[in-house]
């Protein structure tokens, strides 16, 4: 029987716990040399938390760092659960997938495994390690950082006032803290980290690169039925409160297939069946749907769409990455912070940090802007 998640993450902690203790005790704090620009041939980037959403708002640092070093050799390393869809990123020659779970299995840890995990990383002998940040410190991001054998590694010094008990893994301990600042936006926070490196603005656009075989296989799985131009949604979110009402999401599907002659698509995944299920059986129209797809055909469904009107989600994030128009709803969270950038994109957040206290009006008029079109809903009056 496989231990249960709790259990592998209680002795996860513990580990953690011991070997800070002993890297405490054994580690000499040497002199640095100082970084040289102009000695840096190979460079890491570890981003290896599981939120779609914080790796993709990455992908602005990943085009700076390339622009910067044009002919070094880039890498990011990620966890299982965002390495598929940094594959063929072109800022980068190489993803490295860093999955824990091999070095916990079975409920016990395997040193072997990670030693040799270890002497894979040394082995490509990186000059530089960046390690961004931005919602949370992580002791395993800071191991692997000085693991790596790196002369120079940036990683977070202290996050928000916050002192980082690993940051003596770094050659450089970055502050970084937004508080005063006004809105900053997470693509910026995630370019702060590497701020010595005087990186060139890439923009706040996010990507994600598609191949022709997997766009090839979207229009395949979902055609234009009829020639019609489709629309996307995205009626989940890992978080309740981040859930725009089932009942407007059916509301404003009616009016943009029955007014507005759109074919709808409900996009579906593994933590999403109640809230689909919810819209499905209030709408009055058929649709489409991307049910439990992996994240690259999703994206690839979504590359195909002309407008996603999402939840405040990964999917949102995945939608501008394929450069669609999006139409972002927010409640508790912050738009400034997460809203996709650009003149295509827009977001409606509640007045009220409620997100049930946007209106299907203001979603239906953000959407016949953003499309060209006129229409009501369909069948009901908008609430």
């Amino acid at each position: 029987m496989s231990p249960a998640p709790g259990h592998l993450r209680r002795m996860e902690r513990g580990v953690k716990r011991m070997a800070l203790t002993v890297a405490r005790a054994l580690f000499r704090q040497r002199r640095h040399d100082p970084l040289q620009s102009d000695a840096i041939r190979r460079i890491l980037i570890i981003r290896q938390h599981n939120q779609l959403g914080d790796m993709l708002c990455a992908t602005p640092l990943l085009r700076a760092v390339r622009s910067r070093f044009p002919d070094a050799f880039i890498a990011l390393l990620t966890s299982p659960v965002n390495h598929a869809v940094m594959m063929h990123h072109p800022a980068l020659d190489e993803t490295i997938l860093f999955d824990k779970r091999q070095f916990l299995a079975g409920g016990r840890l395997h040193p072997l495994r990670l030693i040799r995990f270890v002497r894979s990383l040394r082995a490509r002998t990186f000059d530089l390690v960046l390690v961004p940040a931005t919602v949370s410190m992580s002791a395993t991001s800071d191991f692997l950082a000085y693991a790596t054998g790196a002369r120079w590694r940036l990683g977070v010094g202290s996050l928000e006032g916050v002192e980082n008990p690993s940051a003596f893994f770094y050659t450089e301990g970055v502050v970084l803290s937004w508080t005063g600042k006004g809105p900053v936006h997470q693509t910026i926070r995630n370019m702060d980290v590497a701020r010595s490196l005087s990186l060139p603005d890439p923009g706040q656009a996010l990507n994600l690169e598609l191949t022709e075989e997997e766009k090839a296989s979207a229009a395949r799985k979902w055609p234009n039925r009829g020639g019609r131009r489709m629309m996307a949604f995205h009626v989940g979110a890992g978080k309740v409160p981040n859930r725009w009402p089932a009942d407007r999401f059916a509301n404003i599907i009616d009016a943009v297939v029955g007014n507005l002659g759109y074919d709808a698509i409900l996009i579906c995944g593994p933590m999403d069946g109640g809230p689909v299920e919810a819209v499905s059986s209030a709408l009055h129209v058929d649709v489409q749907r991307v049910v439990n797809e992996s994240i690259r055909a999703v994206a690839s469904c979504l590359s195909r769409v002309d407008l996603l009107v999402s939840n405040d989600t990964g999917i949102m994030h995945v939608g501008a990455a394929v450069g669609i128009p999006v139409l972002s709803l927010f409640g508790p969270t912050d738009p400034q912070q997460w809203a996709p950038v650009g003149p295509r994109h827009r977001c409606i957040k509640s007045r009220t940090s409620d997100i049930a206290d946007i209106t299907a009006e203001e979603v239906l008029k953000h959407i016949t802007e953003m499309t060209g079109s006129t229409g009501a809903p369909a069948g009901r009056r908008a609430q």
